[in-house]
């Protein structure tokens, strides 16, 4: 049937109509007959009502059939069909004989029971819907306490009529058909119990004018075998209306064309039990009533009815409460279903506007998604990569070619052990081959309700540009301080022969001068090699020649290379000794990350304070510490404060005169030893710097390697 508005408004029409012109006839017959109008005119205008509403019927079943599609096509194909059977089969009993004959005929009767099974065919084609099992098992057990309740009115009502007439009936008059107007009922009563959608009222209607016309069918058999049917009574206006109910159904306005558009339905409904408990409560009535009227006030004859009658009521009340939770939830599932659809949609676009590359991998590491930048970064289409493992996939080898291990992986380590990695380094290779550096974030994924991992979640961006404007600052450093330190060196000579006087005494205000220059001097010259040993560091150029050295000499070393800037600060430096064991260091480079220690506990301690040095075993390890009783660090800054040109307050690179390098050269040499260096401290206490290195093996026993590729050698002095 056509949709939109005009269409709407033409269905509405053409249902107007049809109702109008089936009111009318059915009014004008119903005054007819039951007039005092001869049996034989009565008798034809019951046939010509029959045939004027047969072919209503036929012809309206057959229009909504070619609006209709699919499954609704055919009922109401069927429909059509067996209403023209049925008119055709009167038409030609009223022909062939009188028409007090019609219906009785072998042809009428031959005419109704194929009509009556094209009826039910039909039906079952308005049902043909995808239920589960559970429906399907309630759909026949409805068919069954139906089909009873029926076939209990069929028996008080005609068969028992039927059979004492001794055979003055038909097979097909007495038995075949009664018995499908009982199957034709029953699928009746199923249809108006299972139909849901916007479509019901057209499907009410055709089953009730199958009821209507099975009770009339059932009527005329008990008067056939009574020898009181005469054609042309009321009785007619029963298949006239049953008829006029099909040619109604076609013409009510519908959104569904296709039975597949039908809402299948798992409970029952309110209404739907009044149905079921309905017919059973009539078919008991008509039971207990057809026993003899003694038996209608007997005991047993009211239990029976109270019996059923409260638990048609108890299942309506459950059907009722049943269908308003059913509602409930169904109305909290569409909201949730909303919600996750914005929820999923908003996800989208994250995922889509993120610069970054985004991939879900499963337990086992294959790509369940991946978002467009991606996807780009790697050279592949968005929906290319689904399925792929994707560490065989994006993991470049290693300098010889050899695929990096999955045991290793950071996708392994997610999903398997639940680790987070951050900013980790690797090498990703895209689609076309090319290898390019990525910095990723790893992390699993896990259920929140069951707390299992259900895989893991990928961040990389690529980091190309950024190594490369850190290779072209880091050379750009190096060339300007190496071209910085010829002249300064320079400068610096020059400056200490002027305020040694080789060129005789100077003024007082040329050498404060003078002094002041020789001092900035050095202080840039420090700054230049804290600059290049950086470098040397991060490019991991810095040589190391690893040894192993007495610790409390080392301490011994750094305690004389202070002494000095303690003095002059007012600071004492109190040493401890007695640390047994060796560490596995390069001399000077360990020294020279004790004395960035120590100077920065001298230049924060107060004047007449104490800075302690001492050294202790941990484990394998040998843990040197400084301790001041200075202003202490701020807890948010105790790590940042290892990164380059940083200081706790920035006003301290000018009075104090660093570079803001000396911790980040510090922690960059005990790194590639392979050790560690961190801080404790608490404002207005002090800070507590730590050095932990590993212990060296005792004299004569062999060698062990050190961090950065350099080999422990014997025992040796350290050198000042």
């Amino acid at each position: 049937m056509p949709s939109g508005p005009p269409a709407a408004r033409r269905q509405l029409v053409s249902l107007v109509v049809a109702a109008v012109v089936a009111a009318g006839l059915f009014l004008v017959l119903w005054a007819l007959l039951s007039s005092s109008l001869a049996l034989s005119v009565r008798g034809s205008i019951s046939v010509l009502g029959l045939v004027v509403a047969g072919a209503l019927a036929t012809a309206s079943t057959a229009i909504r059939a070619r609006w209709s599609t699919g499954g609704r096509r055919r009922a109401w194909r069927l429909l059509s069909l067996a209403g023209l059977t049925a008119l055709v089969g009167n038409v030609l009993a009223a022909l062939l004989g009188d028409p007090e004959s019609v219906g009785s005929s072998p042809v009428g009767d031959a005419a109704i029971a194929v009509a009556l099974l094209l009826s039910i065919a039909s039906l079952t084609w308005f049902t043909q819907v995808n239920r589960s099992r559970v429906d399907l098992a309630v759909m026949a057990l409805d068919g069954v306490i139906l089909g009873t309740a029926v076939l209990m009115i069929a028996a008080s009502l005609v068969y028992d009529q039927l059979l004492a007439s001794g055979g003055s009936v038909s097979l097909l008059a007495g038995t075949v058909i009664p018995i499908l107007d009982v199957v034709l009922a029953t699928v009746a009563l199923i249809l108006l119990r299972r139909t849901r959608g916007p479509d019901r009222v057209a499907l009410g209607l055709v089953a009730a004018g199958f009821i209507v016309y099975t009770m009339t069918d059932l009527g005329y058999a008990v008067r056939i075998a009574a020898g009181t049917f005469d054609f042309g009574s009321v009785l007619d206006l029963g298949w006239i209306g049953g008829y006029l109910l099909l040619a109604l159904a076609a013409w009510w306005p519908t959104r569904v064309t296709d039975v597949s558009r039908e809402d299948g339905v798992a409970g029952a409904e309110d209404w739907d039990t009044a149905v079921v408990f309905g017919v059973l409560l009539v078919a008991t009535m008509v039971e207990v009533i057809g026993d003899g009227p003694g038996r209608l006030l007997s005991i047993e004859a009211l239990l029976w009815l109270v019996l059923i009658g409260g638990a048609g009521v108890r299942q309506g009340l459950i059907a009722r409460d049943n269908r308003h939770l059913r509602q409930s939830l169904e109305d909290q599932v569409r909201e949730r279903t909303a919600d996750l659809r914005q929820m999923g949609r908003e996800t989208e676009v994250l995922l889509s506007s993120v610069a970054d590359g985004i991939y879900g991998v499963d337990l086992e590491g294959r790509v369940t998604f991946v978002n467009p930048s991606g996807a780009e970064m790697l050279g592949y289409a968005t929906g290319g990569l689904a399925g792929m493992v994707a560490h065989d996939v994006f993991h470049a080898p290693d300098a010889e070619g050899r695929p990096f291990p999955f045991d290793a992986c950071y996708i392994e380590e997610a999903v398997r052990s639940r680790v987070v990695t951050n900013g980790e380094e690797d090498l990703y290779v895209r689609a076309d081959g090319d290898v390019f550096p990525v910095e990723i974030t790893a992390s699993p994924l896990v259920d929140d309700d069951t707390g299992e991992v259900r895989g893991g979640v990928v961040v990389f961006r690529d980091v190309t540009s950024r190594r490369e404007v850190e290779r072209v600052k880091n050379e750009f450093l190096s060339v300007v301080s190496h071209e910085l330190r010829t002249p300064l060196t320079s400068i610096r000579g020059s400056l200490g022969l002027l305020s040694g006087g080789v060129l005789g005494a100077l003024p007082e205000q040329a050498a404060s001068m003078v002094d002041r220059a020789l001092v900035s001097s050095e202080r840039l010259t420090r700054m230049i090699n804290d600059i290049l040993d950086l470098e040397r560091i991060e490019s991991g150029n810095l040589a190391l020649e690893v040894q192993p050295h007495d610790v409390d000499e080392l301490l011994a070393i750094a305690d004389r290379e202070m002494s000095g800037l303690a003095a002059s600060r007012d600071v004492r430096l109190v040493r401890s000794t007695g640390c047994p064991g060796l560490v596995l260091a390069d001399h000077d480079r360990i020294v020279q990350s004790l004395t960035n220690l120590i100077g920065n506990a001298i230049k924060f301690s107060a004047p007449g304070s104490v800075v302690e040095l001492d050294a202790r075993l941990v484990g394998d390890d040998v843990e040197m510490r400084v301790r001041d009783r200075g202003r202490g660090i701020p807890a948010d800054r105790l790590e940042t404060i290892f990164e380059r040109f940083v200081q706790v307050d920035s006003s301290d690179m000018r009075q104090e005169g660093g570079s803001g390098l000396g911790l980040a050269i510090c922690r960059g040499i005990v790194e590639r030893h392979g050790g560690r260096v961190w801080l404790e401290s608490e404002v207005d206490v002090g800070t507590t710097a730590h050095l932990s290195l590993r212990a060296a093996p005792t004299p004569g026993v062999d060698a062990v390697p050190a961090a950065g590729g350099a080999t422990a050698g014997g025992p040796s002095a350290p050198s000042a």
